[in-house]
């Protein structure tokens, strides 16, 4: 949230004329002490205000820009987490044997590193057991496969 600026700000000119009434009043020193303080205090608030309008011009600016550039309605595959921004955008992550490579601008490749599934597990019909007359065991027409673990 950019900051906002209090209700009142608080004027000075009112410190001026009192100032005014009591110019003959008091030390010639002291009174262009006072004098300098109030006005460089009304100088500093302009400034910080114009400052503070700028930043919130800034941040407002880049919010819509956001907007314009990506419809947080959209789903977006991300490399990092960015739920804030993208409320609908899913991390991509890499699994076991897979790698992701965000080295080329606006794509990921995806990759095995051949150590994946296929060399963790091996085909094998299932059987009913027996060593000298194994015969296999079908299902709808079909022999059932297993995946057996190397090991």
């Amino acid at each position: 949230m950019a900051f906002q600026k209090p209700k009142k700000q608080p004027q000075f000119a009112d410190l001026i004329g009192i100032l005014a009434q009591t110019k003959g009043k008091t030390e010639p020193q002291l009174y262009q002490t006072v004098q300098e303080i109030i006005n460089r205090l009304t100088q500093f608030q302009a400034v910080t205000l114009n400052e503070v309008a700028d930043i919130n011009n800034s941040v407002n600016n880049s919010q819509s820009s956001i907007a314009i550039i990506a419809d947080k309605y959209a789903s977006y595959l991300t490399a990092l987490p960015e739920e804030v921004r993208l409320p609908n955008s899913n991390q991509l992550l890499a699994g076991i044997g897979i790698t992701i490579d965000y080295s080329t601008p606006n794509r990921a490749l995806i990759s095995t590193d051949g150590d994946g599934l296929a060399g963790k597990y091996y085909d094998a019909p299932l059987t009913d057991g027996l060593v000298p007359n194994t015969e296999l065991i079908f299902g709808l027409g079909e022999c059932i496969i297993v995946q057996v673990p190397n090991v």
